[in-house]
């Protein structure tokens, strides 16, 4: 079944084609309407729409604006024209718009009728010819590099599937790498200005240096390639015989490589380039961190230099500095806090800490880094609830927004999972049994605390912050934290005052008043009577 949206300024003719037709017979499920271009456009957002008839000349977006559009970005859409025009011109922009047949106003409903059957027929043949095998891995083949570009991206910015699911794409995508054999990484930085230059051009002198690389490492390696969102195009090299040779031989020879591909890319292309490459490494674990260190390495050592080459060879101890790949991989901090996948954020949270537990991450500088990230995906959500820290945190909002460079790894692991509880709490996500069950534990701990009982420490009992405990309980019960408790310490005061022989001063300290004259304030406020002529009212 098909969808068709009708598309006129004239109400009253969109209203009336709408239930001019057997629609259903037909094959057409949905009529949606539209009463101008711009309608018509965000009705095509939201539904699968197969089929368009439209007006030439209406108000706004015109009737071939608006196939404009379709053609570019629904493509298989079949559009129909309609039009009391009948001009050459108008036939002419409607065939370079792709419209799919061009009728005169007024048209019948039996010519109405025959064109979308006939337009419905050929969507019928190209859904045929959509899912014949043949075309199917014929596309797919012919999509298999960007699929290849697309899962290098994904493996660089650290979305790393399961291995089996990794290895299952690795067959499919028929690339050659997996855990068994190690791997290095060419970032190549082209330091040329293609401003003014046409995508198309642009695209070939890629295409090109990416075939030079391949045509000089092939013989003996495996290339895997993708452009990042620097511009680099980065490599993933790996011996096909690895058995064949030591490591050092492997170095040395593909250090060559890389050379006499920079030399032929300004021999044959014209094009200068510089070239940083990653010591030998695992993969697919390490391919995120070796990525930011070659990005590092074009920062603090190629610069704004041109024609470069740096190879990655120097010896590393265990406090060489590294980047803390985790940190950014995706999702990010500010990802999950923006959908609220609050176990996600958690987790990820674990594994910040478990990176920064390495010997090489144990700087000040890394636990500063790690502090201004998450206080930057905490700031983000806050703000995007319309909230100050102060509304979340209270008092504890400018020790927050105060930098303490001297923080350790423990202070700011303890600090990251409150302040994400707290946030989580704050959010509302929380379901209505857990807020019922929250209130009744707190109403229970005023009641069995009613002496020494603050908001603080109610806040301390359920593991909250002491500001969402408040706005809490003020939503749950209607009422503030403060009368509550004050009357339950007065309805404790009254069951005391039931005893004999009970002192007033006693009674006072017992529900939490050191000053006897301040309880028997209250009390009089409250009762509109003292605690004494309470007592004597007593049989």
């Amino acid at each position: 079944m098909y969808e068709i949206l009708i598309v006129d300024d004239h109400t009253h003719l969109v209203d009336s084609m709408a239930g001019a037709l057997p629609w259903e017979q037909m094959g057409i499920s949905a009529v949606h309407k539209a009463y101008s271009g711009e309608e018509a456009l965000e009705l095509l957002n939201y539904h699968g729409i197969d089929l368009i008839v439209t007006d030439i000349q209406m108000t706004g977006i015109s009737g071939l604006e608006l196939a404009s559009v379709v053609k570019r970005k629904w493509a298989r859409i079949k559009t129909v024209i309609l039009t009391g025009h009948d001009e050459f011109q108008y036939a002419q922009e409607a065939i370079r718009q792709s419209i799919c047949s061009y009728l005169l106003k007024p048209v019948s409903n039996e010519e109405l009728e025959s064109t979308i059957r006939g337009l419905i027929d050929e969507l019928q043949a190209e859904g045929e010819l959509l899912v014949n095998q043949q075309k199917l891995s014929y596309l797919f083949r012919d999509s298999l590099p960007k699929l290849r570009e697309s899962l290098l991206r994904e493996l660089l910015a650290g979305k790393l599937p399961p291995l089996p699911r990794l290895r299952d794409r690795l067959r499919l995508y028929e690339l050659p790498f997996d855990g068994a054999a190690p791997f290095l990484m060419l970032g190549m930085r082209i330091e040329e200005d293609f401003a003014g230059t046409d995508l198309y051009s642009v695209s070939l002198l890629e295409y090109a240096v990416t075939n030079i690389a391949e045509e000089i490492f092939s013989p003996r390696y495996h290339l895997w390639h993708c452009k990042d969102d620097h511009d680099y195009v980065v490599f993933l090299i790996g011996p096909k015989q690895p058995s064949e040779g030591s490591e050092p031989e492997w170095t040395e020879e593909a250090e060559r490589l890389a050379r006499l591909v920079q030399h032929q890319i300004k021999r044959f292309l014209k094009l200068k380039s510089s070239l940083v490459m990653s010591n030998w490494s695992s993969f697919p674990q390490d391919v995120p961190a070796v990525y930011h260190n070659v990005l590092s390495l074009f920062t603090d050592y190629i610069g704004f230099q041109t024609e470069s080459f740096f190879h990655d060879v120097q010896e590393r101890s265990v406090e060489e500095i590294r980047p803390l790949s985790e940190l950014y991989a995706s999702p990010s901090f500010m990802q999950l806090l923006e959908v609220e996948q609050w176990g996600a954020a958690e987790e990820k949270m674990k594994r910040v800490f478990e990176e920064l537990e390495r010997p090489e991450n144990k700087t000040r500088e890394h636990v500063f880094e790690a502090y201004i990230t998450i206080m930057q995906a905490f700031s983000y959500y806050a703000h995007k609830k319309g909230k100050r820290f102060s509304d979340i945190y209270g008092r504890e909002a400018e020790k927050m927004l105060k930098l303490d460079a001297g923080w350790s790894i423990e202070p700011l692991r303890e600090w990251s999972f409150q302040t994400l509880r707290q946030l989580q709490s704050y959010s509302g996500s929380l379901s209505n049994s857990f807020r019922n069950d929250l209130i009744n534990r707190i109403l229970r701990y005023v009641n069995e605390q009613v002496k020494d009982v603050t908001l603080q420490s109610a806040a301390d009992h359920v593991h909250l912050h002491p500001v969402y405990v408040s706005n809490l309980f003020k939503t749950e019960t209607g009422d503030n934290f403060s009368n509550y408790v004050l009357q339950a310490r007065m309805d404790r005061a009254l069951q005391l005052l039931k005893q004999k022989d009970v002192k007033i001063n006693w009674i006072a300290q017992e529900v939490g008043y050191q000053k006897p004259q301040y309880f028997i304030k209250l009390f009089k406020t409250h009762f509109g009577m003292t605690p004494q002529e309470y007592k004597n009212g007593l049989p």
